[in-house]
């Protein structure tokens, strides 16, 4: 395998394929994931307005704890896309259409982070309700930020599927005039500040019970 890296944006050589990926190479400090994830579009650049994975990341914690979950998992639902940071994000139908070629590209990545961060036991505890609260995100961004009609475009089989069809939260608008103002720096600073809170709250638990 060949080794394939990428410059981060503190000027480290980060592996993203290959052997040093492969014998446990550090994944970027959360202030590297944070501006990356800020600056990185989702929906391929086809919302209404400029939309990032930091932004997104955001509101499916903010989903997770209107849900009443821990600190812990709060905290697992704001990185469980913190390895696009390396990947990039491409849209689902991309993903489908690549296959496992992407996964075999994708998985180590998340897996790294996963271990760098100490998330991967609240991953699988939380895996259902990041995946509930990921679908619930996606199902308010398209009511908010796309461009979609249920009478002309085909419908997200996701979130569109007869007799589980996911609903939007209510109570938020994503394109209120607040957000709208918003530049990549207010999520950045926002997704390192909600991280910091939740991984101290996360470590007092754990002194607490230790």
């Amino acid at each position: 395998m060949t080794d394939q890296w990428l410059v981060t944006a503190d000027g480290t050589d980060q592996p993203i394929s290959g052997y040093q990926l492969l014998i446990g190479n550090q994944a970027p400090r959360i202030e590297v994931i944070a501006h990356s994830l800020a600056q990185i579009n989702r929906f391929t650049g086809h919302a209404t307005r400029p939309y990032s994975v930091a932004e997104h990341s955001l509101l499916v914690c903010d989903i997770m704890a209107a849900r009443g979950l821990d600190h812990h998992a709060q905290r697992a639902g704001l990185m469980h896309d913190a390895h696009e940071c390396l990947a990039g994000d491409i849209s689902s139908p991309a993903k489908w259409v690549i296959g496992v070629p992407w996964h075999c590209f994708e998985n180590p990545l998340a897996l790294m982070v996963q271990k760098q961060y100490h998330l991967k036991t609240a991953n699988t505890a939380y895996r259902v309700d990041i995946k509930t609260a990921d679908l619930t995100a996606l199902a308010t961004e398209r009511r908010d930020l796309m461009r979609f009609d249920a009478q002309r475009n085909a419908p997200w089989g996701v979130i569109d599927h007869p007799g589980a069809e996911v609903a939007p939260m209510e109570g938020v608008d994503l394109n209120n005039p607040a957000r709208i103002a918003m530049t990549w720096r207010h999520h950045r600073d926002a997704f390192l500040a909600r991280y910091r809170a939740l991984d101290a709250q996360c470590k007092v638990i754990a002194g607490a019970t230790a």
